[in-house]
């Protein structure tokens, strides 16, 4: 049977399939930990307190010269929770090589190494905290 439309027009043979709607998949893993890390060290660093205090960016002494930590515990500039916050973070650097170390015990070279530049880093950042605590105290 002929179709009753002329032969110039071509009924199109196309089969569309059904539409489906998935949910989004998950971000990465490692995506997830970064951002959570990186709000923690916000919360660590004390940067909620800047944001709801909005104290001044630098402060100055009685002379004039601008100051970057201030002497009193009740106040905190906006630097100085970035850089608490970079403090906690050489300090989880290096408690992280300090526990890294112990998948290499069958390396005890490379290990007793890691272990050491841990032990180092895990103390520089905590005189770095004893050195802002003496500041913002005296």
């Amino acid at each position: 049977m002929k179709p009753w439309w002329p032969r110039i027009i071509v009924k199109p043979r196309v089969r569309l399939g059904r539409p489906r709607f998935t949910t989004p998949t998950r971000p990465p893993g490692i995506i997830l930990f970064g951002l959570l890390f990186v709000a923690v060290l916000f919360i660590l660093g004390g940067n909620i307190y800047t944001l709801v205090r909005t104290p001044p960016p630098i402060a100055s002494d009685g002379s004039g010269n601008p100051i970057l930590i201030a002497p009193a515990v009740d106040v905190q500039l906006g630097l100085e929770g970035i850089v608490a916050s970079v403090i906690v973070l050489i300090g989880t650097i290096g408690l992280s090589l300090i526990y890294y170390a112990s998948r290499y015990i069958f390396q005890p070279g490379y290990a007793t190494r890691l272990l050491i530049l841990g032990v180092i880093v895990a103390g520089v950042a905590f005189l770095a905290f004893a050195y802002l605590f003496n500041i913002k105290t005296s």
